[in-house]
């Protein structure tokens, strides 16, 4: 499969089709509780799949291999962007882009494994975990690293309050509690039941294209934020991404990754957060600008990643690997 046809898929088209819509000022909206019954079943199948995926690739060899470089990158990103970008933006702003950017997107990760499922390549279910395993230490990390710099000044939670919202946000309470009962289930042997129905593989693909639908037509929001932007942002939300992409097709070929666990792994890493850091930052670190961070995330990195990272990712791996 070549980049061109990798481009052309369902998901990508509509995710299009939103952006477009909204610049050209139409009226097509979606009403936020269908959006959000949409991403809870999201996080609800991938979880379960992976869940019932997990039970035959154990936390093993690559598992763990890939959990520590997830960590480890997680650690990474929130320190070389404060440090990078505290002196021309500030304490909080910079904190919050590295917690923004260390964290990941549940969205962008659950549409590379729609990408996966269309092309007919495997991953493990250790991947799913790789996901609920990043979605927190950047930020919490970060938030860490701004109190200390910015120790006695303004209102801010206490780190154990921080920590205790990030671990128990609504999404990941789904994606995590989903996991466990696919694989207890797989487990009993009863996994195929009206579930598999319902998590199946077309209903799964409609939903994510619908779901695709309605983020380009907030991405196109987010978009018309820019012009007003600076450019160091800008340029950040473009090469940061790509670099901590390329870093984790260079580790997954040192390692010698099977191409849809290095797959996922780069998607992760080149990843950033809209939801889940967005949601603790706005109340741990109210110094940081969100129309900053979120419109970075939102309205360059993600888009970057759905239309040019999964498909020319997938090409480096399966050409280089």
């Amino acid at each position: 499969m070549d980049i061109f046809t990798s481009i052309l898929n369902p998901g990508v088209l509509f995710f299009i089709l939103g952006f477009v819509a909204v610049m050209l000022n139409s009226n097509l909206s979606i009403p936020e509780s269908v959006v959000k019954f949409v991403s809870l079943y999201l996080m609800l199948s991938i979880g379960f799949k992976g869940g019932v995926s997990l039970y035959h690739s154990p936390m093993f060899g690559d598992g763990i291999l890939i959990i520590g470089i997830i960590i480890a990158m997680s650690a990474l990103v929130p320190v070389y962007s404060f440090f990078l970008l505290k002196k021309k933006l500030g304490v909080a702003d910079a904190a919050a882009i590295g917690a923004t950017y260390g964290s990941n997107s549940t969205l962008t990760y659950i549409t590379a494994v729609g990408f996966l499922a269309s092309v007919g390549a495997p991953y493990a279910g250790y991947m799913t975990v790789a996901l609920v395993v990043m979605e927190t230490p950047a930020i919490i990390l970060a938030i860490v690293m701004a109190h200390l710099s910015l120790k006695g000044k303004g209102d801010h939670k206490p780190t154990s309050a921080v920590i205790k919202e990030a671990l128990t946000d609504g999404t990941l309470i789904v994606l995590v509690g989903s996991m466990a009962i696919g694989y207890i289930l797989k487990a009993l042997g009863t996994e195929d039941s009206p579930l598999a129905t319902f998590i199946g593989g077309d209903m799964f693909t409609g939903m994510l294209v619908f779901f695709l639908l309605y983020m380009g037509t907030v991405v196109g929001r987010k978009f018309k934020e820019i012009e007003s932007f600076p450019m160091i942002l800008v340029v950040f939300a473009f090469v940061a991404p790509i670099v901590n992409g390329v870093l984790a097709v260079l580790i997954s070929k040192a390692f010698g990754f099977d191409h849809g666990d290095a797959f996922l792994l780069t998607i992760l890493c080149a990843s950033s957060s809209y939801i889940v850091a967005p949601a603790i930052l706005k109340e741990a670190l109210p110094e940081a600008n969100p129309a900053k961070y979120l419109t970075m995330s939102m309205g360059i990195t993600f888009p970057l990643n759905i239309i040019v990272g999964i498909p020319v990712y997938w090409w480096a791996i399966t050409h280089w690997l």
